[in-house]
C-alpha cells in the first residue's frame, strides 16, 4: 500500500520567501524539471503568484499578530504519496490530476487543518516525477499569536502525519511507521547496494596468507646480553601477532556490517517488487475503466453528430461537471482581483494569467471569456460572481482597494520626505 507523505520546512528570510516563489513558479531554471509538463502546474490561492514573504506578512497583520525580528512567517507544506499511488494511463504516460478528488481532498485538509486563511499559497506540481502539493502556510495559533514553534512542533507534526494519512485512506494510502529514520529508496539503488555489497564481501572473505614468524639469531652467541635478546625477539613477536590479530577483526567486522546491509537490501527488494505487483494489478483495472469510459464517450458523440438528444445522465453529469468549474474559476478570479487593479487592463492581464485558462475578448461585444482548458468549459465574465457578488461589484470594489493602497504608500512617502542636502 503507497504511503501519504507529508514535510514541512520553515521559511525564515524574505530572502527565503524570494526564493521558494521563484522556484514553485518556475520563475528559475528547474532541472528536475520537465519544461513540456510546466503547463500541467496549477495554483490554486495564489494564481497571481505573489511573493510568499509579502502574502504571509499581509495575513499576520490581517489578524493583528505581533511580529518579531526573528518570527518565522510562513512555513511550506509538501504534500505527495509514494511514486505507487499515482497511476499512469493505459499508454504509459501520466495522469492530469488537476481537479481530482485526490486534488481537492489535498486543498480540504490543509483548509481545515490550518484554517483557510491562513493557507495563501497551494501549487499543484505535475512536472517532476510524482505530483505532489507545495502549501505556504502562515503559522498563527487559534488564539490569534503568531508562533511556529506551537503550530508545528514535534508533538503536532507527528499529529500531522497521521491526520493526513487518515485524510488520504479514501484513495489506499496508509502513515508511515512513527518515529522510523527509514529512507525511501529507488529499486537501482537497492540493486546497486547488492552489487556492491558482494564485491566487498568477496574481497573481505578472500583467504589470506599467514605472515611466517621468525626469530632472528644474534650474529655471535652472547652469553652475557642472551636475556636482553630473549626478550626483544618476544616483544617484536608479540607486536606482529596482535597487528595481525587486528587486521582479522577489522575485516571480520566490515563483513558482518556489509553482510548485514546486504540482508536489509534484500529486504527493500522484496517490498518494492511487492508495491510494482500491486501497481501493475491496478493499472489493468484502470485500462478497464478507461475502456469502459471511452465506449460511453464514443457512443455520446455519435447520438451529438447525428442530432439526437444524449442520455439524462451524460447531461447532468456535463452540467455537474462545469458547475465545479465554475465554482473554481470564480474563486481563481476573486484571487486575481487582489493584484492591483486600476483599470480595465490590470483585470484582463492577470486573468491571462491564470493557470488551465484562456481568456479572449469578443471583437464585437468586447465582452470577455474564460475556457478551462481540460474540460473545455467556457464562461462568459458577467456570469461569475466571484467573492459571492457580481463581476462589476468585484471589479469596482478592487478599484478601490487599489486606490487605497496607493493613497496610503503616497502618505507614507510624504511623511517620510525632507529637504536634500546633496
Amino acid at each position: 500500500m503507497p504511503y501519504a507523505i507529508c514535510r514541512v520546512a520553515k521559511i525564515k528570510t524574505a530572502q527565503a520567501g524570494a526564493a521558494k516563489t521563484a522556484h514553485n513558479y518556475r520563475q528559475r531554471e528547474t532541472p528536475n524539471a520537465d519544461t513540456e509538463r510546466k503547463p500541467l502546474n496549477r495554483e490554486y490561492i495564489n494564481t497571481a503568484e505573489r511573493n510568499y514573504w509579502e502574502l504571509a506578512t499581509e495575513r499576520i497583520q490581517e489578524a493583528g499578530a505581533k511580529i518579531r525580528p526573528d518570527s518565522v512567517r510562513g512555513v511550506e507544506v509538501l504534500l505527495t504519496a509514494s511514486p505507487e499511488a499515482f497511476k499512469r494511463q493505459a499508454d504509459g504516460s501520466p495522469h492530469d490530476w488537476h481537479g481530482s478528488q485526490w486534488a481537492e481532498a489535498n486543498i480540504a485538509f490543509l483548509k481545515g487543518k490550518f484554517g483557510e486563511q491562513n493557507v495563501v499559497s497551494c501549487t499543484l506540481h505535475q512536472d517532476e516525477l510524482t505530483p505532489h502539493f507545495h502549501a505556504v502556510v502562515v503559522p498563527l495559533t487559534a488564539d490569534g499569536r503568531l508562533s511556529a514553534k506551537d503550530v508545528f512542533n514535534p508533538k503536532t507534526l507527528r499529529a500531522l502525519q497521521t491526520e493526513y494519512a487518515e485524510a488520504m485512506k479514501p484513495f489506499g494510502m496508509e502513515r508511515g511507521v512513527e518515529h522510523s529514520r527509514a529512507k525511501h529508496e529507488v529499486m537501482r539503488h537497492v540493486y546497486g547496494a547488492q552489487e556492491r555489497s558482494r564485491g566487498e564481501l568477496a574481497t573481505l572473505t578472500k583467504p589470506e596468507p599467514a605472515t611466517r614468524l621468525s626469530i632472528e639469531g644474534p650474529s655471535g652467541l652472547d652469553l652475557v646480553n642472551l636475556s636482553k635478546w630473549r626478550a626483544e625477539q618476544e616483544a617484536r613477536l608479540n607486536a606482529e601477532l596482535a597487528r595481525q590479530l587486528a587486521a582479522v577483526n577489522e575485516r571480520a567486522s566490515k563483513a558482518a556490517s556489509i553482510a548485514q546491509d546486504s540482508a536489509g537490501a534484500k529486504d527493500r527488494e522484496k517490498t518494492l517488487a511487492r508495491q510494482l505487483a500491486s501497481v501493475e494489478g491496478t493499472k489493468t483495472k484502470e485500462i478497464g475503466r478507461r475502456e469502459l469510459f471511452e465506449g460511453g464517450f464514443k457512443r455520446a458523440a455519435v447520438l451529438a453528430v447525428q442530432g439526437e438528444t444524449l442520455p439524462a445522465k451524460v447531461l447532468a453529469y456535463g452540467q455537474q461537471i462545469r458547475s465545479s468549474m465554475q465554482a473554481e474559476a470564480e474563486k481563481h478570479v476573486q484571487q486575481a482581483l487582489k493584484a492591483p487593479i486600476r483599470q480595465a487592463g490590470d483585470l484582463t492581464e492577470q486573468l491571462k494569467k491564470l493557470p488551465g485558462y484562456t481568456y479572449r475578448e469578443d471583437a464585437t461585444t468586447k465582452q470577455g471569456e474564460l475556457r478551462h482548458t481540460a474540460t473545455g468549459s467556457r464562461f462568459e465574465l458577467a456570469e461569475l460572481k466571484p467573492g459571492g457578488v457580481s463581476m462589476k461589484e468585484a471589479y469596482d470594489q478592487a478599484v478601490q482597494r487599489t486606490a487605497q493602497r496607493d493613497q496610503e504608500q503616497s502618505k507614507g512617502q510624504n511623511r517620510g520626505g525632507g529637504i536634500s542636502m546633496d
